[in-house]
């Protein structure tokens, strides 16, 4: 082979080479190159850090649901909600009178001077009437 003819091939694999595009590399393959050689010299990370770091697919709807029962759970947490009446005086635990000829309703209950009874006795009625 001659000067001339290396020269050639020269200028030939130069305008090749000019021309020649290299391959497009994948996303995350500088990532996936790294954690086969961490595995591979026994770099890995620790188990306890995996679940740390670890990822969990979830469908869109059903993330979409756990949402909107946090908030549904949330709101009726956070509402207002009605105290129970307290009879503060004594016309508050006077009866009042539902309808005509009705039972009287009790709206409202005092334990003002309440004593507890010191015996107790139990009667057994039989037959219906005492």
């Amino acid at each position: 082979m001659t000067a001339e003819d290396r020269d050639r091939e020269r200028d030939e694999l130069s305008r090749v080479l000019g021309r020649w595009e290299p391959p497009v590399v994948p996303d995350g393959l500088d990532g996936r190159v790294l954690e086969a050689y961490r595995r591979q010299a026994g770099l890995a990370p620790p188990r306890w850090w995996q679940l740390l770091t670890g990822t969990i697919r979830v469908p869109t709807p059903v993330a979409l649901l756990v949402v909107v029962l946090l908030l549904v759970t949330a709101a009726l947490a956070l509402r207002p909600s009605g105290s129970p009446p307290t009879a503060t005086t004594p016309t508050d635990s006077a009866p009042v009178q539902a309808a005509q000829g009705a039972p009287p309703l009790v709206t409202g209950t005092s334990l003002a001077g309440f004593q507890p009874v010191i015996e107790v006795t139990a009667t057994v009625v039989q037959g219906g009437t005492p």
